[in-house]
């Protein structure tokens, strides 16, 4: 199996996992077999570019992602993506002490 077959098998998992569906709603999604999504899933089998779009739209991502290892998502993300992250994160982290606080104070003590 070639490493761009094996991205695909790894990302298809991953994606389909992240998106909480199992083989068979995301076969329904790409208007595939579900028997076909199992091949695919296990390297037995490799799509055709149309069914590969199709994947990646039922996927919802964009169909080069599915051929990307780690490291080339984290290469084409640039070096700035690790601090756009933590910034959103530490946005994400006020906002929600924020909120956390405006509770207590609106909590009646007794």
């Amino acid at each position: 199996m070639t490493e761009l077959h094996k991205n695909l098998v790894y990302n298809m998992k991953r994606l389909r996992e992240d998106l909480a569906i199992t083989q068979m709603e995301l076969a329904e999604r790409a208007e595939i077999s579900s028997g076909y999504v199992g091949e695919i899933e296990m390297g037995r089998k490799y799509p055709t570019p149309e069914v590969l779009e199709r994947l990646a739209e039922a996927l919802e991502v964009r169909p080069f992602r599915l051929l990307m290892s780690p490291g080339d998502v984290a290469d084409s993300a640039g070096a700035d993506a690790l601090y756009d992250a933590a910034g959103m994160i530490r946005d994400n982290i006020d906002q929600n002490l924020d909120s956390l606080m405006k509770g207590l104070r609106r909590k009646p003590r007794g």
